[in-house]
């Protein structure tokens, strides 16, 4: 099924992890190794997520590996291509799964040589846990799976990576990535900066009346949970997905103030009928989300 032999995945975390496992599940008898951070990699190996450590790139010598999965942070990302490109093997295939595209895709364009294939790429699965403790081989299942190709991009690699990303169990997805880092900023990142906001409201900083916020601590049911489940996702994550989409995420935080403003107007005029009207405009997007359809590969 796989016409590949080694893996490498570099930031054997959460995304890394399943990686591994999904491609297991999915046939894949090849060697997979990993490498990145002082403790995944052992951790990986231990866990039989990986088959041994990748030592090639700390020894200065030329990777073996025919794919190179880069699933550490963004900002790892970047570094790892701009530093390594000349240790990676003719025909080998790169892709990542990076939240941000541009800034990515950007430094693979300039760092990697010709004869080394890069196509970016964004599952859009994951957990507000991180590391490979939490690696699963189903995490991909069902989820919709950005790929950002470009004009120059060979057509064979881009179908073999197609055909990874069925195999793990995705949807496919192809986007520029500058429209990719639009998209993500408002139903990714704005939420995930929301969450955050939300579940600090009930940190001490926020209530001087202790009494008051023990009783919100206590009477927080399902609602608050399902709003703020995302306030423990890991800063050391998140540091680079808002360096890189700055301007995206700016102008998304823009627009959901703006809007409740307009709902904090409404309400402070008891003009009741705005507020119905936003439940109604709400009701409407669900649905029409839920009834989306998706092809295999579809471009947006």
């Amino acid at each position: 099924m796989f016409d590949f032999k080694h893996i490498v995945i570099v930031g054997c975390g959460l995304i890394g992890g399943s990686f591994s496992l999904a491609m297991r599940r999915a046939g894949f008898r090849g060697r997979i190794t990993a490498c990145g951070g002082s403790r995944s990699p052992k951790l990986a190996v231990e866990r039989g997520v990986a088959d041994a450590i990748e030592e090639s790139f700390e020894r200065g010598a030329v990777c073996q590996a025919d794919l190179i999965y880069l699933a550490s942070p963004i900002g790892a990302i970047i570094d790892f291509l701009k530093t390594k490109s000349n240790q990676l093997k003719p025909g080998a295939l790169v892709t990542d799964a990076g939240s941000t595209k541009v800034e990515i895709c950007r430094a693979a364009r300039a760092s990697l040589p010709a004869e080394v294939h890069f196509i970016g790429g964004h599952p859009m699965a994951g957990s507000e846990n991180t590391g490979v403790d939490y690696a699963r081989a189903d995490l991909f299942d069902g989820a919709t799976y950005a790929l950002t190709p470009d004009a120059r991009t060979d057509s064979l690699q881009l179908n073999r990576l197609k055909a990874i990303v069925e195999a793990v169990g995705a949807r496919g997805l192809l986007a520029e990535p500058e429209a990719h880092d639009a998209a993500v900023a408002l139903i990714s990142h704005l939420p995930q900066v929301t969450a955050s906001v939300l579940a600090s409201l009930l940190g001490a900083e926020h209530d001087g009346e202790v009494a008051r916020r023990e009783l919100a601590q206590r009477l927080a049911a399902t609602g608050w949970r399902d709003m703020t489940r995302l306030g423990g996702s890991a800063w050391s994550v998140w540091r680079d997905i808002c360096l890189t989409n700055q301007p995206n995420l700016s102008t998304a935080l823009g627009v959901l103030i703006q809007e409740l403003q307009l709902v904090q107007e409404a309400l402070d005029a008891r003009d009741f009928n705005r507020v119905r009207e936003l439940f109604a405009a709400a009701n409407a997007a669900v649905v029409e989300q839920r009834a989306v359809h998706y092809t295999r590969f579809e471009k947006i």
